[in-house]
């Protein structure tokens, strides 16, 4: 998604797209070695791969190699000292990040997955790499028995990392299942009930496909009886109007976020299909029933996906219990692990989080945060969302991200 789009769509839409969209090479950050030219005017060395430690090239030019661009840097000893600092910090950054972390078990967060390019999903070859590096430095275990341990009050092992999809789309079905049974790594999948059911339209797929089906090159529309102009001129354009018109959307109700979804179709003279077509589709619940139950795990992530926090009280005891009876009904099993839809505090609030527990479920993931607390409230468990660059997924579950926040908001806290 472009930069403009916003990061709270871009987080809290996170059950149709990915988030973290950025675009860098593939490798680690904190394994490489700062690139500047040799002051002799020689090559500068290769990077590093190896995350223990920096090549013994970049060892040695480390105290010699002066800042691109900036001339004029002094090019004293405590220079020198302070290229070789940095060095040896991207170095070792994601295993001492991840050493310092380790005790705390990391839930990450995938939805979408292609053969190709598509800013809405993440790659298959992409999430084999994901597969590749934490099964290579990582505990991957499944939730059930994480949370288990959390609830009898047993250490996690160091290092342990689960693996969670939202929705169930076809996609994962096609990509992500195949990658997960190759590297014999379990996940939880969670479940919007009557998106399986074959008719159910996701309310933000509905508006991504108005959006890019319509002729028109602008508009101007209400959305939640607010005026919106909407510049459709291009696939950047149509993204960011997505952006907008669906940070609008989930202010409001459910009904009057249906009653606007289509008066937006009238309005961009788009009919939706009665069912989503291929590229919106759900699993069958057919394929559901045919996993690996010792490899996938289910859990409810309600029967619609609405925003539960704009649920009335008798709308949002439907969709946590109803959800949860027709899953077991038709996958067998108990269904005792739920994802808030969206997933953000503004989408959870406390009926929503009152609602779950009543409902008898163990534990419920939201859509933001970093590795778990030591004692983590079961019923909002923090997850990470999975990175589509490779460098930023690295950085992220090794912790380096999640120390550098804390980092931040110290310095922010002792500036007051």
């Amino acid at each position: 998604m472009p930069s403009s789009v916003s990061a709270r769509y871009r987080s809290a839409l996170n059950a149709g797209m990915m988030t973290e969209t950025r675009g860098c090479n593939e490798g680690t950050w904190v394994a490489r070695c700062a690139r500047a030219p040799p002051r002799d005017g020689g090559d500068a060395p290769a990077h590093c791969a190896d995350e223990q430690g920096i090549c013994a090239c970049c060892q040695r030019h480390a105290g010699t190699y002066e800042r691109r661009g900036l001339g004029g840097w002094d090019k004293s000893l405590p220079r020198r000292r302070l290229f070789m600092i940095i060095s040896l910090v991207k170095a070792t950054a994601g295993p001492v990040a991840r050493a310092l972390t380790g005790s705390a078990a990391r839930v990450l967060m995938y939805h979408r997955f292609s053969d190709g390019p598509d800013s809405r999903k993440l790659s298959v070859r992409l999430f084999e790499r994901h597969l590749e590096y934490l099964t290579r430095r990582f505990r991957v275990r499944r939730l059930g028995d994480v949370v288990a341990a959390l609830r009898e009050g047993r250490p996690l092992e160091d290092r342990t990392v689960v693996l969670t999809i939202d929705d169930g789309y076809a996609d994962f079905v096609t990509y992500a299942y195949p990658a997960l049974s190759r590297y014999e790594a379990p996940a939880t999948v969670f479940l919007v009930s009557r998106f399986l059911d074959g008719d159910l339209w996701l309310w933000f797929d509905a508006v991504h496909y108005m959006l890019t089906r319509t002729a028109a090159t602008s508009r101007d529309v209400y959305v939640g009886g607010e005026p919106l102009r909407l510049d459709l001129s291009s696939r950047d354009a149509r993204d960011r109007a997505w952006s907008t018109v669906g940070e609008r959307l989930l202010r409001l109700s459910t009904g009057d976020r249906a009653a606007a979804i289509a008066s937006l179709g009238a309005a961009l003279d788009v009919c939706l299909p009665q069912r989503p077509t291929e590229n919106y589709a759900a699993m069958t619940w057919d394929q559901a029933t045919q996993m690996d139950r010792a490899l996938i795990d289910f859990g409810s992530h309600t029967c619609t996906h609405p925003v539960l926090s704009r649920c009335g009280a008798a709308e949002l005891a439907y969709e946590v219990r109803e959800s949860r009876q027709l899953l077991a009904r038709r996958l067998g099993g108990v269904i005792d692990t739920f994802a808030y839809p969206h997933g953000e505090p503004a989408d959870v609030d406390a009926r929503a989080v009152e609602a779950v527990k009543s409902a008898g479920y163990a534990c419920a993931v939201v859509a933001v945060g970093g590795p778990l607390a030591r004692r983590p409230d079961l019923l909002q468990m923090e997850r990470v969302p999975a990175a589509t660059d490779l460098e930023q997924f690295r950085s992220t579950v090794n912790g380096v991200e999640f120390l550098a926040n804390k980092v931040r908001a110290w310095r922010q806290a002792a500036a007051f």
